[in-house]
């Protein structure tokens, strides 16, 4: 088990690292199993969100990119609904959101493998699980948090900048052309916007916290008055998240793994992950720490959407 620990743990605490590895990850090539330890015919499929959640992300020749690959998570999970060995999935966060559409789809997706493959979810926070990223926890049928996590944020926001004062002071101005007058002021996102636009606009937002807020109801089954309350935007430590039933448990991965494998009914199991073979770690097959520069590549993706569940301090 210490074996098995000490992969999953390199696995996830390198997948934000830059590598000196020159290899550009490519779609082309499949996702291939890569077994991280323990033994039996059972398996665990270990799936990571890990990053910003955005619809346009960023990928580097030579570091991984800082955002959650919407695509390559589908791809993961088909692998594990296809394998009937795979008896569950744990899913570890680390993560403070992002764009409000892409946490709904991961969260839907999500959810639609436990429907569909009936195999469970195990959830894992790690060092953060806010806004966004505690929306794709609600798919898990129970949720870990580590005692150090942050977990809640749950809102939405948007941010605008005005810099129309800038603008002029640098004698640069722009001329927009538009069908409408509310269309003319939306389109341009550096400037001030009238009380129809501002209205729009918190309409959008509003119905995204509504849904959020019946998401976290239904999910961790509470009282939809007692989700309004926790949602905010408020973060919450570890063991108060848990007394708020925001989470189910506090622990670290080895008691989620355990969770998941209770789960399974099997007295041990593999645990497994889905890589491309470009972007296998370079760690879990021996390299030295030499070869590594534990520098994390800094979120500077920012999502397209303006309307996020996010947390930033």
């Amino acid at each position: 088990m210490r074996h098995l620990l000490t992969a999953i743990t390199l696995l996830i605490s390198l997948s934000g690292c830059y590598f000196n590895l020159e290899i550009p990850i490519s779609r082309d090539q499949p996702l291939e199993e890569r077994v991280l330890g323990g033994s039996g015919e059972t398996k665990i499929a270990l799936i990571e969100l890990s990053g910003m959640m955005a619809s346009n992300w960023i990928s580097n020749v030579g570091s991984r990119r800082s955002s959650i690959d919407l695509d390559e998570v589908r791809e993961q999970l088909v692998m594990a609904a296809r394998d009937p060995a795979v008896r569950a999935v744990l899913l570890h966060i680390n993560s403070p959101g992002g764009e409000v559409t892409t946490a709904d789809v991961l969260f839907h997706e999500l959810k639609q493998f436990r429907q569909r493959s009936g195999k469970p979810i195990v959830v894992s926070i790690g060092a953060i699980g806010a806004s966004g990223g505690y929306y794709a926890a609600l798919a898990g049928d129970e949720i870990w948090a580590n005692p150090t996590s942050v977990v809640g944020s749950i809102g939405v926001v948007m941010v605008r900048f005005n810099t129309e004062g800038l603008l002029e002071k640098i004698g640069i101005q722009g001329e927009v052309l538009a069908s409408g007058s509310t269309k003319q002021e939306l389109a341009v996102p550096l400037k001030p916007i009238g009380q129809e636009s501002r209205e729009i606009l918190l309409r959008i937002l509003n119905a995204h916290y509504d849904r959020f807020v019946r998401l976290v109801a239904e999910n961790r089954q509470l009282p939809q008055e007692d989700a309004r309350k926790l949602a905010d935007g408020s973060i919450f430590p570890a063991e108060e998240a848990q007394k708020l039933k925001l989470v189910d448990h506090v622990g670290y991965l080895e008691d989620a793994l355990l969770a998941a494998q209770t789960r399974t009914g099997a007295s041990s199991a593999t645990v497994v992950a889905y890589q491309r073979p470009s972007s296998f770690q370079p760690s879990l097959l021996g390299s030295s720490a030499a070869e590594v520069n534990l520098v994390r590549v800094p979120d500077s993706l920012m999502p397209s959407s303006g309307f996020l569940y996010l947390w930033q301090p």
